[in-house]
């Protein structure tokens, strides 16, 4: 009974947190002209022991994710400041190996569904008024801050079930975007990108504790601090390398009114190449895993991006 008990308090910890946790991504907080539409599509494969955000470390569970995040952006003005809003839904598919000591075998669970997705909605804040067509074609780079405010909505769950994507709950997290450029010559440039947020979260009341009895009980989680950070360097007006961060603190849950001690603290990095298809078309590809924190912690993240623009132009007559 006892080791019945271990395996569904990891399984459940490792398949709540699906959240496309590995961030925005380069590039995703400049200013874009009014009236832009967006489809921004993702392909993310990660192989490690731990969640997907890092907000649990399950060194004995071997966990191979691979999520198709898409992303749908308008781009509007609300007073003559830049607006945008911002949904997201996420197809996920998980194969996961729970290691046992002798004589027990090892466990194998497989699972596809919606990992938990949002809306959202930026405003600009510092310098964040709307731009023209004209005026991003130009490439410059400001400094520029807004206010970013998502709701994360649970996706697929089932309270009887040891391994689920969805999180039984909702995450309200708000953050201030900020983008600057470093340095600047001709067609060159090096831009920063900077995304500090801050998430809460409410209860999952129904978390499977016992698959014997299904004796459930509630967990709730601290608030978790993230900083996603990125420097962009264009060699072109095609071709550009990214250097990617994210470092995360706190989130530590609590079930039955026990701490679990999973509290984290860690840094991952990726690294990346980017290019200017089409005016309105671009691709993006990175890959890291951790850089430190996390103890045992291993993991690793291959993504691809591509974004698809739209935007009517007015033709002179």
């Amino acid at each position: 009974m006892r080791i019945t008990l271990k395996i569904s308090f990891l399984l459940f910890f490792l398949t709540s947190y699906l959240t496309c946790a590995q961030g925005d991504g380069p590039e995703s907080h400049f200013l874009k002209p009014q009236k832009m539409w967006g489809l921004n599509i993702k392909y993310l494969n990660l192989n490690q022991n731990m969640s997907v955000n890092g907000d649990l470390l399950t060194p004995n569970l071997n966990l191979e994710i691979n999520s198709f995040p898409i992303t749908l952006f308008h781009v509007f003005s609300i007073k003559g400041q830049h607006a945008e809003i911002v949904a997201m839904m996420n197809p996920t598919s998980i194969s996961s190996t729970l290691d046992l000591p002798n004589p027990l075998e090892d466990r194998v669970f497989d699972k596809t569904a919606f990992s938990d997705g949002f809306i959202g909605l930026k405003v600009g804040m510092v310098n964040g008024k709307a731009i023209s067509l004209e005026d991003y074609m130009k490439g410059k780079i400001n400094f520029t801050m807004m206010s970013y405010f998502r709701i994360w909505y649970s996706g697929s769950y089932d309270k009887d079930e040891l391994v689920n994507i969805g999180t039984n709950r909702t995450t309200f997290e708000y953050g201030i975007p900020t983008t600057m450029s470093l340095w600047s010559k001709g067609n060159s440039s090096t831009n920063l990108e900077l995304f500090p947020s801050i998430r809460f979260f409410t209860k999952n009341k129904d978390v499977l504790v016992n698959p014997v009895s299904n004796a459930s009980v509630e967990r709730t989680q601290a608030p978790l601090f993230v900083f996603e950070n990125h420097i962009i360097h264009n060699f072109n007006k095609k071709l550009r390398a990214t250097l990617n961060g994210r470092y995360q603190v706190g989130g530590q849950t609590t079930t039955d009114g026990s701490k679990d001690g999973n509290s984290f603290n860690n840094y991952g990095a990726t690294i990346g190449l980017g290019y200017q298809l089409h005016p309105l078309i671009y691709l993006h590809a990175d890959y890291g895993g951790i850089v430190f924190g996390g103890g045992e912690a291993e993991s690793n993240m291959f993504r691809f991006n591509l974004q698809l623009n739209y935007l009517k132009i007015k033709k002179n007559k």
